[in-house]
């Protein structure tokens, strides 16, 4: 099962990073394609750091993933994202590695 969850996760962190890679901000970014997420049902947040992005797969499943600027003046997705994991707990997760975090700051620095 975890597998599988992770394997769609990096589908979708693909996607995204297609997406975000030619954008050099995130206001920008936020009111071009807000309306392209939200008719695919995900939900789209805008902050000063950030803009999250919130899927919900399933009815007890959700996976929320961070768009951030980068230090080359680009966006990137975040390699962690806020996940339910397969046992319903709540996480923090680097995709690539599978290390978990207790504090959101490894948003802003894994891209």
């Amino acid at each position: 099962m975890r597998a599988e969850s992770i394997a769609k996760i990096h589908k979708r962190h693909a996607f995204l990073s297609e997406i975000v890679k030619e954008y050099t901000n995130l206001e920008d970014f936020a009111r071009e394609k807000s309306e392209f997420f939200e008719m695919m049902g995900v939900k789209v947040d805008s902050g000063e750091k950030c803009v999250s992005l919130y899927f919900q797969p399933d009815y007890n499943e959700y996976e929320q993933y961070f768009v951030v600027p980068t230090g080359g003046g680009k966006l990137a997705v975040s390699h962690i994202i806020w996940w339910q994991n397969e046992v319903c707990a709540n996480e923090i997760l680097n995709i690539f590695t599978g290390e978990r975090y207790d504090d959101d700051d490894a948003i802003y620095t894994n891209y």
